[in-house]
């Protein structure tokens, strides 16, 4: 047996060795992960898989609003069984979250942009994505940037073209994953990342985000409050959920038919957003 299975690693790696971006998914591969212990296993995928992943990321990949082909970034996820949370989270922040970001801030920086058609791209673009992969940290997160970029542009309002700072995801990762290690550039982005991860918007955010909600800027303010609308909800088309608004290190909901709000606790905005 140890001669079949010594084999049979050979021609694994031989497999992955040849594979190239044209080929699919060699067949039934998964079922031999187990054959391999799992530091062997992550070191052939490093060697043989990801940096050709990465490589069709980085040049055949592009982030396209009005004609998007997805066929790079669904043959990257197609591997997500066979490669550790850990390196995909990382192939996506370094190869797909910067890409992404960068468009997502020159269409808010439009002076007639439709936050309407911004959060269905938004949407879309993370309903692209599995629930495993979704549930990933570092993919949540990144998703989370793109909210309170949208949410600092709805601030903003008519400003938002000359104001609207262009976010360097690969910084602000650097100066979250090593706080004790900086350059001149991160030490000048620290303090305005570390103001927006405090504020108790990227609480709610992050709190509906981890619920499996969409926390979606609206276009449209709290007449009373001018405060800016969001609506949580569980899908993109604009009919479920709850309309709030954040103030006060709250968050407020229409209670009642009269239409007042008042604030309500994290659980709660959960279990309407879910049963609305």
């Amino acid at each position: 047996m140890e001669d079949v299975v010594g084999d049979a690693r050979r021609k694994i790696k031989g497999l992955l060795r040849s594979w190239t971006l044209t080929d699919e998914v060699p067949v039934d591969l998964g079922a031999w992960k187990d054959v391999f212990d799992s530091a062997e296993w992550d070191a052939m995928i490093l060697k043989y898989v990801v940096p050709k992943l990465g490589a069709t990321l980085r040049e055949d990949f592009r982030v396209n609003p009005r004609q998007q082909d997805m066929s790079p970034l669904n043959n990257v996820l197609l591997w997500v069984d066979l490669i550790r949370p850990s390196i995909f989270s990382q192939l996506l922040e370094t190869e797909f979250f910067p890409k992404w970001l960068d468009v997502l801030h020159i269409w808010l920086i439009q002076p007639k942009v439709s936050f309407e058609e911004v959060a269905q791209w938004y949407s879309f673009w993370k309903g692209s994505f599995p629930d495993k992969v979704q549930n990933i940290a570092s993919v949540s997160r990144g998703f989370t940037r793109g909210l309170q970029l949208m949410n600092k542009a709805i601030e903003l309002g008519p400003d938002a073209p000359t104001r609207l700072a262009r976010p360097d995801y690969g910084v602000e990762l650097a100066a979250t994953s090593s706080p004790g290690v900086s350059t001149p550039r991160s030490n000048a982005a620290r303090p305005v990342a570390r103001t927006q991860e405090i504020t108790f918007r990227s609480i709610v955010e992050d709190y509906a985000a981890t619920n499996n909600l969409l926390f979606m800027p609206t276009g449209r303010a709290h007449e009373v409050s001018r405060m800016p609308l969001f609506r949580v909800s569980p899908t993109a088309d604009g009919k479920g959920g709850i309309l709030v608004y954040v103030l006060d290190d709250a968050v407020w909901a229409g209670v009642g038919e009269q239409g007042a709000y008042r604030a309500i606790s994290l659980e709660d905005m959960v279990a309407r957003a879910n049963s609305s």
